[in-house]
């Protein structure tokens, strides 16, 4: 797994209607979440990462959806041509009633090559890639 940390919002932790299979699954996703809190993860890799299936990740994704860890934003790109639909894109907000990042920040939504951090700074290292 390549991202060493993730934010996830600390209301779902005393969260009493979320199962620990449910917050495991919160987990997974915000494993994805870039700083804006947009994550597009295939279910089937969630799975996996917890070890579950992508069934039982789909139903969960459900249970955090009802009850607002989750909103459903339109997929962009082109489906795949075996696919059903386009793949998922999520918005998990850090707090209850965040609003939704705007359209030009949401599409903006990676690392720019000319915003890199200066590597020489840390070693020559960086993990951020």
């Amino acid at each position: 797994m390549k991202m060493k940390f993730s934010i996830m919002p600390s209301r779902a932790v005393s969260d009493k209607r979320l199962q620990p299979n449910v917050v495991r699954t919160l987990s997974a996703l915000c494993c994805y979440t870039s700083a804006n809190g947009i994550c597009y993860p295939n279910q089937s890799t969630l799975g996996e990462l917890i070890g579950v299936s992508r069934a039982l990740v789909s139903r969960n994704i459900g249970i955090l959806r009802d009850c607002g860890y989750v909103i459903d934003l339109e997929p962009l790109g082109k489906k795949h041509p075996l696919a059903w639909q386009r793949g998922n894109r999520y918005f998990v907000p850090t707090n209850h009633g965040d609003p939704i990042p705007p359209l030009e920040v949401q599409k903006k939504d990676t690392i720019a090559k000319s915003r890199l951090p200066d590597v020489t700074l840390n070693g020559g290292v960086w993990g951020g890639l």
